[in-house]
C-alpha cells in the first residue's frame, strides 16, 4: 500500500518525509528498516520522529533527544542519502536535542491556542529556539478551531503570520 502512494509521489515530483512513531523500538533499527525498504523512492526527503511518542510510557511527553542520538540518527539517515534530513516533532522545545542541529528540520505540532497572536508567540519562540535550522509547523488543529475558523482562508492567513514572522520556516501542514 504504501509503494503505490510513494510511487504517486515519485510521479508528481513531490518529497515526503517517512515519520515514526517509535515507542520503545530502537530508532536506529527503525531508521534501517524503512529507509531498506523505501530509500530507492525519489521522493523520499528523509526519516522523522515523532518525539511525542519516544519511549513515552517512561517519560511524559516522550524521552528528550540527546545531542548524541540525534548526531547517530542523523549519520544513518544521511548515509542513505546525503540531502535526507533528520525530522524531529513536537511541541515542547527541551524535548529536542539541545545543541545538535546538523541535518535536523525541528516540526511544531502544539495546539489549543486561544488566539493566533497565542499561537504565533509559541511559534515565534520555537523558531528563536531553533534558529540556523530549518522549522516547520502544524496548523488547522480541531482545538483551535474557535479562532482559525474566523478567517476566511485560514491556512493562508495562519501562514503567512508564520512565514512573516518566523524566518527559518520551511514547511506549513494543515493537520485535519
Amino acid at each position: 500500500e504504501n509503494e503505490d502512494y510513494l510511487d504517486y509521489f515519485d510521479q508528481k515530483g513531490m518529497s515526503v518525509i517517512l515519520q515514526v512513531e517509535p515507542g520503545y523500538a530502537d530508532v536506529k533499527e527503525l531508521i534501517k528498516l524503512v529507509l531498506d525498504r523505501y530509500s530507492h523512492h525519489p521522493c523520499v526527503a528523509g526519516f522523522g520522529v515523532d518525539a511525542e511518542w519516544y519511549q513515552f510510557m517512561s517519560y511524559s511527553g516522550g524521552k528528550p533527544i540527546s545531542d548524541e542520538e540525534a548526531a547517530e540518527w542523523y549519520d544513518l539517515v544521511r548515509s542513505y542519502n546525503d540531502s535526507y534530513v533528520l525530522e524531529l516533532t513536537h511541541w515542547i522545545p527541551d524535548k529536542m536535542p539541545p545543541t545538535y542541529r546538523e541535518g535536523v528540520y525541528f516540526l511544531y505540532d502544539g495546539f489549543d491556542y486561544s488566539s493566533l497572536d497565542a499561537f504565533l508567540s509559541t511559534c515565534i519562540a520555537w523558531g528563536n529556539r531553533f534558529q540556523g535550522s530549518p522549522v516547520g509547523f502544524y496548523i488547522g488543529f480541531p482545538e483551535d478551531r474557535v479562532w482559525w475558523g474566523a478567517y476566511e482562508d485560514p491556512y493562508d492567513t495562519i501562514g503567512h503570520a508564520l512565514i512573516n514572522n518566523v524566518e527559518n520556516t520551511r514547511g506549513i501542514y494543515w493537520i485535519n
